[in-house]
């Protein structure tokens, strides 16, 4: 849904891919695990480890308007927001699967957007520096055609 030029369903994959994340954040923090709940984090955990780095590209990809980016910073179910909680949940394998898609950016962008993810900032100010880069961005694809 993420490649596709059809804004319902990329509304619909970024939704369940944030909620998808965000659910195993609220497992993980949770003080009294069922076995259920443990087999859950471990499902998300494997899908992640298995999934996570096609879908970072994917997503930065959209960022340097490679690919849609219908969704990229509003409420529930964005690109903004499934970057947001996977900067949450694995901060290291996210920076490792995103810097590599990243390599044709603005130098100054990428390098402002990887502080960014490093420092781990709230969700409004993380919103907005999403904004920020994919500006930079269009700007830079625009001089170059």
């Amino acid at each position: 849904g993420m490649k596709l030029h059809h804004r319902d369903a990329n509304r619909g994959t970024l939704n369940f891919l944030e909620s998808t994340v965000s659910y195993s954040l609220k497992l993980r923090s949770s003080n009294s695990l069922s076995s259920n709940d443990q087999a859950d984090i471990a499902a998300l955990e494997q899908a992640i480890l298995a999934e996570g780095q096609p879908l970072v590209i994917n997503l930065a990809q959209a960022l340097l308007g490679d690919l849609p980016a219908y969704r990229l910073d509003s409420g529930s179910g964005s690109i903004a927001g499934v970057l947001f909680y996977l900067n949450q949940l694995c901060p290291d394998l996210l920076m490792q699967w995103i810097q590599p898609p990243l390599t044709t950016a603005p130098e100054h962008a990428k390098s402002a957007f990887l502080v960014t993810l490093h420092n781990r900032v709230a969700r409004d100010e993380f919103n907005m520096s999403v904004r920020r880069f994919t500006a930079v961005c269009e700007r830079s694809r625009k001089r170059k055609t």
